[in-house]
């Protein structure tokens, strides 16, 4: 099967493959060959693309969609950072400032809402760094 990975800038990855792991906002799935036609979305979490060759390749997204349809399987994110692109000592950084941030904001705020999707966002890219 064929996977696609855009980003806002462009393309991160395409090519034959023999599965892509997803997080889905109601749990994680894999598609394959042969799978059925699907549209999920995509919550924050770890993309594992899993090419022919058995070598995986892992990318940290913080959210989008994908589909699945004839054996391609399109993945829309936000983002999809490669481990080695995450400075994990900016992104520690960034986490203590979001922590502080959400002490000093009000529960149930577009605000709070947008600063726990940050740090959720920032917890994930300092886990997939860490692989």
């Amino acid at each position: 099967m064929k996977a696609i990975i855009l980003t806002p800038v462009g393309p991160v990855f395409e090519g034959e493959v023999a599965g892509v792991q997803m997080p889905g906002v109601i749990g994680g799935f894999e598609v394959r060959n042969g799978h059925a036609p699907l549209v999920s979305l995509l919550d924050v979490g770890k993309l594992v693309v899993k090419r022919q060759d058995d070598e995986n390749l892992l990318y940290a997204i913080s959210g989008g969609f994908t589909e699945v349809n004839d054996n391609v399987a399109t993945v829309m994110v936000e983002e999809a950072i490669a481990p080695d692109q995450i400075d994990i000592t900016k992104e520690k950084e960034r986490k203590t400032q979001v922590e502080k941030a959400l002490k000093s904001l009000k529960i149930e705020t577009p605000e709070h809402a947008s600063a726990e999707k940050a740090l959720r966002v920032i917890k994930n890219r300092i886990q997939i760094a860490g692989n």
